[in-house]
């Protein structure tokens, strides 16, 4: 029988749950507010892996970043089928080395002809002269996620006792986080590989500052901890990146834990005073309203030292980072002025914006990709991988195909090559199974968004 497909008006798709669920909840929330209908799956999500054919149809896709064909590919795989594209743009702060023409985060392929988000008026300019992108397809929105920290959503986030509780972390203590901004410390040597394909050969040399400042810095918290127990560190690993010395220092310090869940807002909000490197995640802790630091015991790679940061005041020596825990009246590292032309804030709140700009992009048609853009950004297949794809659209013959699998007494070449695929496929979704959300979830998140809310134009 053959199997409906579901439309959708809105499909987003995201890759880091830490960095994206809650921003892409507020989006959902206010877009069927309006009365649009919106699914959040996750890159890797076991039944987008699963799908030979499209069992969804978007009108609109929002992806987590959208470089060039092989991005798009990626999201989309064979799951959906779909007419127009916003690039959400999760990573809208780029190294200085990556805002010139022509570089990877500059877009190629299928990336130069969807819409695009920005969070502020830089970002805008870059993508203006140096990926000279059709100014129509740019919008200014802001960044949703730091909608959390607006006063119409206080009270979204959980109790610091609340939160402490179900950690078993200790409440008399001064909490020291640090929000990591560094790749694992046991990258493979093929992730690697791609990252300098994308970023150019000096990449292995930006990894190799961050894996030394990773170690200078673990060295000054361990010695932090055990000097002084009325601290407590949390350590909040770079999004995907759970290395291995960071757990080594927990096992040795009882006031120094690893925490990767729950986003790094929530952390925020419930510790005394942040610490962070090269990350935007300074701009959060400003519109929190906390103290933070930027530790840098090592001069950044050249050419990858962020220009919201590269002008802030720097903790350079142990010493230095130790007497920031009893600083009277501290100064915020970095200025408002850099991070207002970095990042849009106004009166209106951006996930408005978001949602204004997404319903403008659903009803123009102008925005629609072209029949020859949306075939021609897949990877061509040889022939026979592509006679394999047709007949595994026919519902009949894939459910043959998976039942000839299934049978442990069919051998030969071609099957033990389809089983080895589909074995890769189950792994891939073990690794991100960390990343995975399911419908009561959002429902969940959405429900705390809709009581702060309704509750302030209550009040209002």
């Amino acid at each position: 029988m053959k199997k409906e497909v579901q439309e959708v008006d809105f499909l987003i798709i995201y890759e880091h749950k830490v960095r994206e669920l809650e921003n892409m909840c507020l989006i959902k929330y206010e877009l069927e507010r309006r009365g649009y209908t919106v699914l959040i799956k996750h890159i890797e999500d076991e039944e987008a892996l699963e799908a030979v054919k499209p069992i969804y149809h978007a009108k609109v896709v929002m992806t987590m970043a959208c470089y060039q064909n092989a991005s798009l590919e990626w999201h989309t795989k064979d799951f959906v089928s779909f007419d127009k594209v916003i690039d959400m743009q999760w990573e809208n702060i780029v190294y200085p080395k990556d805002e010139k023409a022509g570089v990877f985060k500059n877009y190629t392929g299928i990336g130069r002809e969807v819409v695009r988000v920005s969070w502020g008026e830089a970002n805008r300019k870059r993508l203006l002269e140096a990926a000279h992108m059709d100014p129509k397809n740019i919008k200014l929105v802001g960044h949703v996620g730091m909608d959390f920290l607006r006063d119409e959503l206080k009270g979204y986030y959980r109790s610091k006792e609340d939160l402490f509780a179900e950690y078993g972390l200790p409440m008399d203590k001064k909490v020291l986080l640090f929000a990591s901004p560094f790749y694992a410390d046991n990258l493979s040597e093929e992730y690697i590989a791609g990252m300098c394909r994308k970023h150019g050969e000096d990449w292995r040399d930006y990894y190799d500052f961050m894996l030394k400042s990773e170690r200078t810095i673990l060295e000054w918290m361990e010695r932090l901890c055990k000097s002084r127990d009325d601290i407590l560190v949390i350590y909040r690993p770079h999004p995907g990146h759970i290395g291995k010395h960071m757990a080594e220092v927990a096992e040795r310090c009882d006031n120094f834990k690893v925490i990767s869940e729950l986003s790094v807002k929530q952390w925020i909000i419930a510790s005394d005073i942040i610490y962070t490197g090269n990350s935007s995640t300074i701009v959060e802790a400003f519109f929190a309203g906390r103290m933070c630091y930027l530790l840098f015991p090592y001069e950044v790679t050249q050419g990858y030292e962020h220009h919201l940061i590269s002008n802030g005041k720097k903790i350079t020596s142990y010493e230095a980072f130790a007497q920031t825990v009893e600083e009277e009246n501290p100064v915020f590292p970095i200025g408002k002025d850099i991070i207002n032309e970095i990042y849009l804030v106004d009166e209106e709140p951006s996930y408005i914006k978001f949602a204004d700009m997404a319903e403008e992009v659903l009803k123009d048609p102008s925005y629609a990709l072209t029949k020859e853009q949306l075939s021609s950004y897949r990877t061509k297949q040889p022939f026979p991988i592509q006679v394999q794809k047709k007949l595994q659209r026919w519902d009949w013959f894939y459910d043959k195909y998976r039942q000839v699998l299934s049978d442990e007494n069919c051998h030969n070449k071609w099957i033990e090559k389809q089983r080895a695929l589909r074995e890769e496929k189950a792994e891939r979704n073990k690794r991100f199974a960390i990343e995975a959300t399911n419908e009561e979830e959002i429902a969940a998140i959405i429900a705390k968004i809709a009581a702060q809310l309704e509750k302030n134009r209550g009040g209002e």
